[in-house]
């Protein structure tokens, strides 16, 4: 009966370890052209790490985010931000969550945040699915 158990915690161990290791490096795009690029993943914690660049019809297409996220099974949080401005009217920070639909696409809500003309934060909530490419 030990060996049993100890055998599948082993086998889930290893399906969950597996999994994460198969995000990083990948590379994913939006339906709207954005690209979300992992780099780094941590197998043991589920952590993250990449570049998220903005699509031609949001609010900074073009512009790379610096992205920082956790895996846990099929679902995963992230949160992009800039470090640095290049473009001062780009400093939008986007948290959002998802899940793996398959192993090759994921379905994301995400709510950007920026601030408005008057100084005040604007919030913008979408849904978006992503593809590997």
């Amino acid at each position: 009966m030990y060996r049993t158990i100890a055998a599948l915690f082993l086998l889930l161990a290893s399906v969950a370890s597996s999994s994460a290791q198969d995000l990083s490096p990948s590379v994913w795009q939006g339906q709207r052209g954005s690209l979300l690029k992992v780099l780094g993943a941590d197998s043991a914690s589920g952590n993250f790490t990449g570049v998220f660049i903005g699509g031609p019809g949001g609010l900074c297409p073009g512009v790379p985010y610096e992205l920082a996220g956790q895996r846990r099974g099929p679902r995963f949080v992230f949160q992009t931000s800039r470090s640095y401005i290049a473009r001062s009217d780009c400093p939008v920070t986007t948290v959002g969550s998802g899940r793996f639909v398959s192993p090759t696409t994921v379905a994301i809500r995400w709510i950007a945040t920026y601030a408005g003309p008057n100084g005040r934060p604007v919030r913008v909530r979408g849904e978006e699915i992503f593809q590997r490419i």
